[in-house]
């Protein structure tokens, strides 16, 4: 039995805006280890569930045993218009841009900084990974991650520093690179968290092409959306945030229905500032506390 200790986040904020609807159908994105699947089941509700992981697929098996009100489609959330979906449009969309427990402990995936992989964070079996962006990639192209993925000020000495590593000895595993990024003299902004957790991130998205597939989702997710349905995006860290905060604001709707993007649709923005998980929450799981929380109502 495939088991998974995922604690689905800020589920209560979540279920705030829908708490007064029965027999929605919601549309889960990112269903991870099927823990927000799950409240959503557990209310009622219809879910159909997007992932591209082969242990989600197998979740949602097992999910569907109790819960035959369910459906599952394995792919990335950013083809959401490439897939033949029963349900065409839907109350509740939600994208919850974190990982499961399956994906942080994979071995082969290799995101964290507890486990000595060999160098990869490619979680979408795509060509690009970790290593290769390490090892091959020319100073000024590492340069250009580190700055703008991990938000490190001092990104071109970092990239130096990497690159003249890689020509004494060949960087294979996590914990090389840790070391070479404990060595490398860069001031990381990192009282709060493990040191090497910008560089991290940056290598992850670049491996994965986080940013550009948010990006492609929000460009056709309201072509799913009912009138007056919902969609709420959790991120993790500014980029992904600001990304979100932005696409609200430029299609959001005003006053006598005019629409900020001179289109035939908008968002009533429900979230000016985005709700971030309860001080509570962050004491039961740490993984919450920089989760932000957006949502809009689609008005057409």
């Amino acid at each position: 039995m495939i088991r998974d200790q995922h604690i689905p986040i800020m589920t209560n904020e979540i279920q705030s805006f829908i708490d007064d609807k029965k027999n929605l159908f919601i549309l889960d994105c990112t269903f991870g280890g099927g823990g927000h699947s799950l409240k959503f089941l557990e209310k009622g509700h219809n879910v159909t569930a997007i992932d591209q992981d082969d242990n989600s697929k197998s979740i949602a098996k097992n999910l569907k045993k109790k819960f035959p009100n369910i459906s599952f489609y394995k792919t990335n959330f950013k083809n959401l218009d490439l897939i033949d979906l029963e349900i065409k449009k839907f109350d509740f969309i939600l994208l919850d841009l974190g990982f499961s427990s399956n994906q942080l402990e994979n071995n082969n995936i290799g995101l964290s900084f507890k486990i000595n992989s060999k160098l990869n964070m490619n979680y979408l079996g795509g060509d690009l990974n970790a290593y290769k962006i390490i090892n091959n990639y020319k100073k000024e192209d590492l340069q250009r991650v580190f700055y703008l993925y991990g938000e490190i000020n001092q990104a071109e000495k970092l990239a130096k520093y990497i690159v003249d590593q890689r020509t004494k000895k060949i960087i294979n595993t996590n914990f090389e690179l840790i070391e070479v990024l404990r060595d490398s003299g860069v001031n990381f902004r990192s009282k709060k968290i493990h040191f090497a957790t910008q560089a991290f991130q940056a290598l992850r998205i670049e491996a994965n092409n986080e940013l550009e597939n948010l990006i492609i989702f929000l460009k056709k997710t309201y072509k799913f959306l009912k009138l007056n349905g919902y969609l709420a995006i959790i991120s993790f860290h500014s980029l992904e945030d600001r990304i979100v905060k932005n696409y609200f604001r430029d299609n959001q709707v005003k006053k006598n229905k005019y629409f900020q993007n001179n289109k035939d649709w908008g968002f009533e923005n429900l979230t000016k500032k985005p709700l971030i998980a309860s001080r509570f929450e962050v004491i039961e799981n740490n993984r919450s506390r920089s989760a932000k929380l957006r949502v809009g109502r689609f008005i057409n």
